[in-house]
């Protein structure tokens, strides 16, 4: 299987809520890193960590509105990278518009780390202590 399908089944496990498939694609292991100076940030370290990251950052990212391009998909053995252009729309006006890069590392199909880059952490931490946690 390749990356991107471990990955996009992990998603829709993850909009299902369905936890034994979820850990199908997912190592037991799994560690996500978001680094920075604000509230969301940190390691997150198993699945529940994991999961209670993607709702946090759900339920911000539902009230900011995000256009998000994807500029560059590209995997290799055991890795996923993905660029993107985000830039959120919230109505108070707190926004941030920026570049980000998320490292998937996968191995026997399944996800054991991701890893937020960003070009502007300073940015990030401004926006996320303005709208996060």
């Amino acid at each position: 299987m390749k990356n991107q399908e471990v990955i996009d089944k992990f998603f829709d496990f993850y909009k299902r809520r369905d936890f034994e498939g979820m850990k199908q694609v997912v190592s037991e292991n799994i560690v996500w890193y978001f680094l920075g100076d604000n509230k969301v940030a940190g390691i997150k370290k198993g699945l529940l960590e994991v999961i209670q990251f993607f709702d946090g950052m759900g339920a911000i990212m539902s009230q900011s509105k995000p256009t998000v391009e994807k500029l560059i998909v590209a995997e290799k053995d055991n890795y996923l990278i993905e660029c993107q252009h985000i830039k959120t729309n919230r109505p108070d006006g707190i926004n941030v518009d920026h570049h980000v890069a998320v490292l998937w590392t996968i191995e026997g199909g399944k996800i054991v780390s991701g890893r937020h880059f960003f070009a502007d952490p300073v940015a990030v931490s401004r926006y996320f202590n303005a709208v996060g946690g």
